[in-house]
C-alpha cells in the first residue's frame, strides 16, 4: 500500500508541475507576441491566441503543438481580433469619458446619471469577460461576439458572479506577488474564464439538444 500511495503522489506532483509549465509557456507566448505587436497592435491577437491554445487544454486536447497553434491562430485572427479589440477600446473610452464629464460638472441634473453610468461600466466590464471565449468557440462575426458575449454574461449570473470573484482573487495574488505576472498573469486568468465559458457552452448545448428532441 505504501510504494501505491508514494506512486499516486508522485504521478499528482508530475500532473501539477506539467500544467505549471504549460502555464508559464502560453503566458510568455503572450507576452512575447503582444510586444511583437508593439502592444497596442499584438495585445487582442495574442490574447485571441492563447485562448486558443487554453480552450483546447480545456477540452482535454493536451498534445496539441503550442507555439504553431498559437502562431496559426495569431496570423489568421489578427484583423477579426484588432476590429474587436478597437470597438472595445473605443466603447471603453467613451463610458470612461462620460463618467468624467459627470464627475466634474456642477449641474445637479447630470449628477444623476453618474449611477446609471457606473452600472453601464459594470455591465460591459462582466460582457468582457466572455467576449474571448467567445471568440475562439463560436465562428460569429464581431457583431456575433459582443451579443453572445452580453447575453451569455446575463443569461448565466452564477457563472459570471464565479468568474469576477475568482478573476479577483487571482488579481490580488498578483498584487501581492508581482513576481508571478510574467509566468501566469494571462494563462490563470485565461484558463479560469475558459473552464467557467465551456461549462456555460455545454450547458447551453444540452438545453438546445433538450429542445430538439422535445419538438421530435
Amino acid at each position: 500500500r505504501g510504494p501505491k500511495l508514494m506512486e499516486g503522489f508522485m504521478r499528482g506532483i508530475y500532473s501539477i508541475s506539467e500544467w505549471v509549465m504549460r502555464l508559464m509557456y502560453v503566458n510568455i507566448l503572450w507576452i512575447l507576441f503582444t510586444l511583437l505587436g508593439l502592444i497596442v497592435f499584438g495585445f487582442f491577437p495574442s490574447t485571441t491566441a492563447m485562448f486558443t491554445v487554453i480552450r483546447k487544454w480545456v477540452l482535454k486536447q493536451h498534445e496539441i503543438p503550442v507555439f504553431k497553434t498559437f502562431w496559426l491562430t495569431y496570423k489568421s485572427e489578427f484583423s477579426k481580433s484588432s476590429l474587436l479589440g478597437l470597438i472595445i477600446v473605443c466603447i471603453g473610452f467613451f463610458m470612461y469619458s462620460n463618467l468624467k464629464i459627470i464627475d466634474a460638472t456642477t449641474l445637479p441634473s447630470l449628477k444623476f446619471l453618474y449611477i446609471p453610468n457606473v452600472i453601464v461600466i459594470l455591465v460591459f466590464l462582466l460582457t468582457l469577460l466572455y467576449i474571448f471565449p467567445v471568440f475562439v468557440h463560436f465562428d460569429v462575426g464581431v457583431k456575433g461576439i459582443i451579443k453572445n458575449a452580453f447575453l451569455l454574461m446575463t443569461l448565466n449570473p452564477i457563472a459570471t458572479f464565479s468568474m469576477s470573484i475568482l478573476s479577483g482573487f487571482i488579481l490580488f495574488i498578483f498584487y501581492q506577488f508581482p513576481g508571478l505576472i510574467p509566468f501566469f498573469s494571462g494563462s490563470l486568468i485565461g484558463y479560469l474564464l475558459m473552464f467557467i465559458s465551456n461549462y456555460v457552452f455545454a450547458k447551453m448545448d444540452q438545453k438546445a439538444n433538450g429542445i430538439e428532441e422535445t419538438k421530435a
